[in-house]
């Protein structure tokens, strides 16, 4: 499977996932009560991309690019993109944004508290 093929799928099953967490545990809706952002992960090139939108304790997400959105993840490719985003090394995220293979653009809070959320 071609690696733009395979962020797309891991974007939709990443808001699939926070989709059904915030539906079936209410320890989850409360880490969300408060939070109000929407979040674009994608690659730098043109191809996939999916805006997460999180508000009052849900999250909803589609494959479009939301250019309104306060914050976008912005991977160098695909193919990186794939490898850290199924990383079991938290640190690979933060490693990186040191590495300029992930660039936040917007609210770095934002990104910051999507990934604890998203871990």
């Amino acid at each position: 499977m071609e690696n733009a093929m395979k962020l797309s799928v891991l974007l939709f099953f990443l808001g699939l996932k926070l989709r059904m967490s915030s539906l079936l545990s209410a320890a989850f809706r409360k880490r969300l009560r408060n939070e109000n952002f929407v979040i674009v992960i994608r690659a730098a090139e043109e191809g996939p991309a999916r805006t997460f939108r999180i508000h009052d304790g849900r999250i909803r997400s589609s494959s479009r690019r939301d250019r309104s959105a306060d914050t976008e993840l912005v991977w160098c490719d695909p193919q990186t993109a794939v490898r850290i985003m199924l990383s079991s090394d938290e640190l690979d995220s933060f490693s990186a944004i040191g590495k300029a293979q992930l660039r936040v653009l917007g609210n770095l809070e934002n990104a910051l508290r999507f990934m604890d959320l998203a871990k």
